[in-house]
């Protein structure tokens, strides 16, 4: 099992992403401006510096990717 931290996780392209991660057993983190493990705006530097200091907590000190759909 692998643990993915999905930017974007609460809705659309990152909520169908994490979606079919966990239905492969995957581990996810979710990143999202609500409704997520890490509540994070990743519009500023100080919010994409917070959101990856909390997915690595989370993570127990390390993922294995990172996806960030481009919206």
């Amino acid at each position: 099992m692998r643990t993915i931290a999905v930017s974007g996780a609460a809705s659309g392209i990152g909520a169908a992403v994490r979606a079919r991660l966990e239905a492969s057993g995957e581990r996810v983190i979710g990143i999202d401006l609500r409704d997520a493990e890490v509540v994070a705006d990743l519009g500023t530097p100080g919010g994409r510096a917070a959101a990856v200091a909390a997915a690595l907590e989370h993570a127990g000190g390390g993922s294995d990717a990172l996806f960030a759909p481009d919206r």
